[in-house]
């Protein structure tokens, strides 16, 4: 099943985009990415990646997560991402971009996390 995402404004600086489903080269890979450049080029400098849904993540998939993370950073701004445990946290884990991302297990402190006024300033 190609990825399916859902952008919300949960308040006025900050983002959720919800995924489901693989994430991984492809048309869906690239129109998302659009949209999510699109939302950072609009202003948003903080952005949630919901991926607990994703049953499959690629090489591209994570390149993308990797590139728009640098992205945000270079703009002043902060992604973070969820993960439930598994396949997805498994593959953040062997490529170590969970030491380059900050990750959650749940949305709810991922969005508490990066509210905090020092989440966008510390650049941590």
């Amino acid at each position: 099943m190609a990825v399916q995402y859902e952008f919300r404004q949960e308040e006025h600086d900050l983002t959720v985009a919800t995924l489901t489903g693989q994430l991984n080269l492809g048309n869906r890979l690239m129109e998302f990415e659009h949209h999510l450049k699109q939302r950072i080029e609009e202003g948003s400098r903080k952005i949630v990646l919901d991926l607990s849904g994703l049953t499959y993540i690629d090489s591209a998939g994570l390149g993308m997560v990797a590139t728009c993370a640098g992205i945000m950073s270079k703009m002043g701004g902060k992604l973070v991402v969820v993960l439930a445990s598994g396949k997805i946290a498994h593959m953040f884990q062997l490529t170590r971009l969970d030491q380059v991302i900050n990750v959650y297990p749940d949305l709810r402190s991922a969005c508490t996390a990066i509210s905090e006024p020092s989440a966008t300033a510390s650049g941590a």
